[in-house]
């Protein structure tokens, strides 16, 4: 049971009487410095009241709900970090090292977004694992998705629980976690489950597609400030606006629009070069008039990016016939078609 101030408390455990002020200030820095140093990355960690990390919070034995809720929380996240691992070791085995280092990444999100531990209760039970080569790849990916999301529920409640008690420090703590674990770097790992199918067609004008997509792309554009500057958090909210225009609005004339620039942001600012391509993809697939090199960009991930020189070159094709509105382009295209063939004799 928590007791006392936090000058009572081992040094980086935090007790009840600490406020959520304490990581007001980190957070601001955190926030100029990201922006100005162009990097991708989570809010810090909080920290105690004169400065140090907290490294440990203590649950309150006299709180069945808190209690309740930390033993959820923390076999909820004993379960994703197996169900993580035994799809990773599945993808090891069979050879699809794209999908392994999907799931690698996923690991690193759930392994950054909570820097400390629930003290005063015991620890949960070990489940046992699953062996790979009893469950097929679908089993294994179900298993993912349910664990994160049983996570993410077990994160809610205690949220709620929090707010609800005027438990300021802890409720930030918890915000603190979602707020690490990134959206981005979380997968369905079959790309027919991710991205919508190449039938849609751009046909109705809806007026909240259309405000949604302009928003989407302010936040776009102000993402990247100057060359050498990316404001991530906007990227990441504009991807996720633009995401979320497809989904809701599928017949808006704006979804192959915002399927090039998910495409683009996935490419130019979180490394995803899979996904990256099959959006762009969708682009000319829902409007073959597109006037976006989408056909272009694809072809330079495959070529540049993922070595996969044959994709590469029936792109740049592609590109000759549909996509000479940029004259930058064409040559780049015209030139690759060139040592691309040659490469091939």
């Amino acid at each position: 049971m928590t007791t006392g101030k936090p000058r009572q408390t081992p040094r980086g455990v935090i007790g009840p009487g600490a406020s959520a002020a304490i990581l007001a200030g980190g957070m601001v820095a955190w926030a100029v410095a990201a922006v100005l140093a162009g990097c991708d990355v989570p809010p810090p960690p909080p920290n105690t009241a004169d400065g140090r990390p907290v490294k440990a919070v203590l649950v309150n034995q006299a709180d069945a709900v808190e209690v309740a809720g930390v033993r959820r929380l923390r076999e909820a996240e004993a379960q994703y970090r197996l169900a993580l691992e035994a799809l990773r070791a599945f993808y090891e085995k069979v050879g699809n090292f794209d999908k392994q280092r999907w799931v690698e990444r996923e690991q690193k999100n759930l392994a950054q977004a909570r820097t400390w531990k629930y003290t005063g209760l015991e620890a949960p039970a070990p489940t046992g694992r699953t062996p790979v080569e009893d469950v097929g790849e679908s089993d294994l990916v179900e298993q993912v998705l349910a664990a994160r999301r049983s996570w993410q529920e077990a994160l809610a409640a205690l949220e709620a629980h929090y707010k609800a008690k005027g438990l300021n420090f802890k409720l930030a703590l918890i915000r603190n976690v979602q707020q690490r674990f990134d959206p981005v770097r979380t997968y369905r790992y079959f790309l027919a489950a991710e991205i919508p199918p190449a039938d849609l067609r751009p046909a109705e004008a809806i007026a909240a597609a259309d405000a949604l997509y302009e928003r989407a792309l302010k936040l776009h554009e102000e993402g990247k400030p100057l060359p050498a500057i990316t404001d991530y958090n906007k990227q990441r909210k504009a991807l996720l606006m633009l995401l979320e225009l497809v989904r809701k609005y599928p017949t808006s004339t704006k979804i192959a629009k915002a399927a090039f620039y998910i495409g683009e942001i996935y490419k130019e600012y979180f490394n995803e070069n899979i996904r990256a391509v099959h959006w762009y993809q969708r682009a000319w697939q829902w409007d073959p008039k597109i006037m976006l090199p989408a056909r272009f960009q694809a072809a330079v991930v495959y070529d540049l990016r993922l070595a996969q020189y044959g994709k590469a070159l029936r792109l740049y094709q592609e590109v000759l016939r549909h996509e000479r509105f940029n004259q930058s382009n064409v040559n780049f295209a015209t030139q690759r078609i060139k040592e691309l063939t040659q490469a091939k004799k």
